[in-house]
């Protein structure tokens, strides 16, 4: 009987695992965030900083899982250090690009010995690695299920979930009136009012960029008005992390022609609307940022006209999926009707110094309640 085995070597550059990722991920349910689009583009940010390590599972001489091992040593509450392991994200310092969609690369109908291989191999082949970090994974089946033979020395913790906000475009009908009737009668005319009365300075329209030129230029766009909103609230919004953006800039540079980008402007003879900054894969669109006028008159509601719009567009050029990814925003759950559940899992071992922590975690969450 063939038997799964696991090995790890790091990556030089992030040429060396193409091949082998591109091959796999064609045999594999994957998201955009598990691609090689978004994955080699990571990789030449993060390769030279961070030495990330390839894991792969084999059965027999065939790759049917692999992912990208991240080593970091963190401390948490100024006091508590943990030597830790992350999943295919560097989330600390400025460089945490907020992965969704995330998890072991699989083929199909391996995933519960995928990651059974991969979790024992990690504990064994880490010893000094104190946590194991898989963020923004759409499914707690496969860990739990792998931890269940992992032994008593580790346990699993759920330290975050998210609720992604999706839109079937599989419903009947064509046009903006045929996806707005699929939400409440309310917002429905209200988005009706909103539309008509930017129609007045002429039809609204909305256009795709055609360049990897006009695509940046798109963003830069959508920036100013990103930025402009969210300081209006007092907050910096994702362009003031240097990191993010940059990488963002090449990820639309080298992705662009793949046909893996999409940015949109929503507009009327009078003035712009709106931007959106979407992913395409497999037919999902991966909404990842907005940026949206700010208007005097309540009424105008540019945010959902443009949402509305986009999901009638992408529909028509066969998309499935319209996902607004993760997040509590009331617009989401207006507009959407399906949700994805989202987990940030880590695998930690059974070390004094977190016991401790835990304690001292209580002691405060206690304490809080008191003077709250």
């Amino acid at each position: 009987m063939l038997e799964y085995r696991a090995e790890c070597r790091v990556i030089e550059r992030q040429e060396d695992i193409e091949s082998e990722w591109r091959e796999l991920q064609k045999q594999a349910d994957c998201s955009f965030f598990q691609s090689w689009g978004w994955v080699g583009t990571w990789l030449t940010r993060v390769a030279a900083e961070f030495s990330p390590q390839l894991v792969s599972v084999y059965l027999a001489d065939e790759v049917v899982g692999l992912g990208i091992l991240i080593t970091a040593k963190i401390k948490r509450h100024h006091v508590f250090h943990s030597r830790s392991i992350y999943l295919n994200e560097a989330p600390f310092l400025d460089n945490n690009l907020v992965v969704e969609y995330n998890g072991l690369l699989v083929a199909r109908g391996h995933e519960s010995e995928v990651y059974l291989c991969a979790f024992q191999y990690m504990l064994q082949q880490f010893p000094a690695i104190d946590e194991f970090h898989f963020s923004g994974l759409t499914s707690m089946f496969n860990v739990n299920a792998a931890m269940n033979k992992c032994g008593e020395d580790v346990k699993i913790i759920c330290q975050e979930t998210a609720t992604s906000y999706l839109v079937n475009l599989n419903y009947s009908g064509n046009g903006v009136d045929a996806f707005l009737a699929n939400i409440g009668k309310n917002r429905r005319l209200q988005i009706n009012r909103s539309l008509r009365l930017y129609e007045k300075q002429g039809p609204v329209q909305i256009d795709e960029a055609k360049t990897v030129e006009q695509a940046l230029q798109y963003l830069d766009a959508l920036k100013v008005l990103h930025t402009r909103r969210w300081q209006k609230i007092g907050k910096a919004g994702s362009f003031a992390s240097e990191y993010w953006e940059k990488f963002q800039r090449l990820l639309i540079s080298n992705r662009f022609k793949y046909g893996e980008i999409q940015l949109l402007k929503i507009f009327n003879a009078d003035q712009e609307i709106g931007y959106l900054y979407n992913f395409i894969w497999r037919n999902h669109v991966y909404v990842l940022q907005t940026g949206f006028v700010l208007e005097q008159d309540k009424r105008l509601m540019p945010g959902y006209v443009a949402h509305s719009l986009a999901v009638d567009y992408n529909k028509n050029k066969g998309m499935e999926i319209y996902d607004l990814l993760h997040g509590e925003s009331l617009y989401k759950k207006l507009l959407c009707d399906q949700r994805q559940e989202l987990y940030w899992v880590v695998m930690q071992r059974k070390r004094i110094r977190f016991l401790l922590e835990d304690i001292v975690r209580i002691i405060i969450r206690k304490v809080r309640a008191v003077f709250s």
